[in-house]
């Protein structure tokens, strides 16, 4: 293996690292959220897919949460990841999927608002492993104007992710870290570490079902818990 790809596949392990130790240092309260969501992916040929979604997050700016909507385009290598070729996210076949997107938010708290524009592209790495495992590398650039100031940030996220098959549902368990780095504070401001579990409904439908633990340094409310839920719906373009 080259020293590039060494460097690559060590990285986010250092991040998750570096997350792992924020979190065991974490004491002030935390902040009580659920989160819906509601996204849909349309294939429209093997290597293009779009995507739409709405729902809630987590805000840096308020105690409360944001609303959410946005949307954006994704290309794809060839497919390589047979044993996912059943699985309602055909992303999940790809080792290398890269793309653009765009996301209106807005959150409102005791009168004070807080909007913002973004826009974000993405790219996410797959590897597999003996048994079906797979892992998730995603790396996303965001140029955001927050209330019309311009802001910048990096996010890298790392997901560890197996299919179970127990009699005829299929579960899709998963644990995840993500950290964030800001460029207006220079820094790793911000830690994400989320478990949950994606559950089959039906050929092309899945609901996310997770909890998610967020501490950010620089944020009004430092530590926030998530319980979440994401009903997932995919379609492909009939050729």
């Amino acid at each position: 293996m080259s020293e590039t790809w060494k460097l690559y596949l060590l990285t986010p392990v250092l991040i998750l690292a570096a997350a792992v130790s924020h979190l065991l240092g974490q004491t002030p309260p935390a902040v009580f959220e659920f989160d819906p969501g509601f996204a849909v992916g349309l294939d429209w040929s093997p290597r293009i897919r779009f995507d739409i979604y709405t729902g809630r997050e987590k805000t840096d700016e308020l105690a409360t949460a944001k609303n959410k909507i946005g949307g954006g385009v994704s290309f794809r290598t060839k497919p390589v990841f047979k044993f996912l070729s059943t699985d309602p996210d055909s992303d999940k076949q790809h080792v290398l999927v890269v793309g653009g997107f765009y996301e209106y938010s807005r959150a409102s708290e005791a009168g004070v608002q807080a909007v913002e524009h973004k826009i974000f592209a993405d790219a996410t790495g797959r590897w597999a492993f003996k048994g079906s495992y797979l892992l998730t590398d995603r790396s996303r650039f965001e140029f955001r104007w927050l209330d019309g100031e311009y802001r910048f940030r990096f996010r890298d996220r790392l997901r560890f992710e197996k299919t179970l098959r127990p009699g005829r549902f299929k579960l899709t368990p998963y644990i995840a870290a993500e950290a964030f780095w800001d460029k207006d504070f220079g820094k790793w401001n911000q830690f994400r570490y989320t478990g949950g579990s994606e559950i089959r409904l039906f050929r092309r439908t899945s609901l996310d079902v997770y909890y998610e633990r967020s501490h950010c340094s620089t944020c009004s409310y430092p530590n926030t818990n998530v319980w979440g839920a994401t009903l997932f719906m995919f379609f492909r373009r009939n050729k």
